[in-house]
């Protein structure tokens, strides 16, 4: 199963039936609208800067300022912490949102990483061949996250979806694999392997997840 499969599978159990008109807010390539798109559903997929490799039907768009009918879902996959400015594009999110419309939050809360969650995240990464080795891991950890990329707080996140939505579930869960995988790691193995450590308490669940109306 990969990244977009395993996605699709928790936006199944969200979603209404196919075809509902769905949001796909700050979509990069435009991967996982095309896989909704696949299952029947009606998407539009927006970003503020698009990738040159994305889908053609992705539009430039900033999602704070963009305006169309209303849907029934907006999905922010990894994109809400790079906003700007969390409380205007959260209301957009509710004004384009239909009554009783459902906001889907799939991101991660990087300040719950501990010292042996970043260590072990570079140390895999180092193992893979895809990040040298980090001497202080923590440090490296919080400079790309707080500082280099100043990304938004998992926290942060979910008090402002709180201060607009009702939020109908929270829950924490792996993150880093997704990383991982995305540079030829075999996801399963990796998402096994995170799930077991978070379970016996020696990682902490970076991943988080809102359903909110």
């Amino acid at each position: 199963m990969t990244v977009i499969e395993e996605q699709l599978t928790f936006l199944a159990a969200n979603l209404p039936r196919a075809p509902s008109r769905v949001l796909d807010a700050g979509c990069g390539r435009g991967g996982l609208a095309l896989a909704l798109r696949g299952l029947g559903h009606r998407v539009t997929a927006v970003d503020i800067e698009p990738p040159d490799d994305a889908d053609d039907s992705v539009i430039r768009a900033d999602i704070a300022e963009f305006d169309d009918d209303p849907f029934d879902v907006v999905v922010f996959s990894l994109s809400l912490h790079h906003v700007a400015d969390l409380t205007a594009v959260l209301t957009r999110a509710r004004a384009l949102l239909r009554p009783g419309g459902t906001l889907v939050v799939d991101e991660m809360a990087w300040e719950r990483a501990d010292k042996a969650t970043a260590t072990w995240f570079y140390d895999m990464a180092a193992a893979l061949g895809v990040h040298p080795v980090v001497p202080d891991p923590a440090r490296e950890w919080l400079r790309r996250h707080r500082d280099e990329h100043q990304m938004h707080t998992g926290a942060a996140m979910a008090e402002a979806v709180a201060d607009h939505f009702t939020v109908a579930e929270r829950t924490s869960r792996p993150y880093l694999y997704r990383y991982l995988s995305g540079f030829g790691a075999e996801h399963e193995v990796l998402e096994d392997i995170e799930h077991r450590r978070i379970d016996d308490g020696m990682l902490a669940a970076v991943g988080m997840r809102l359903i909110a109306r």
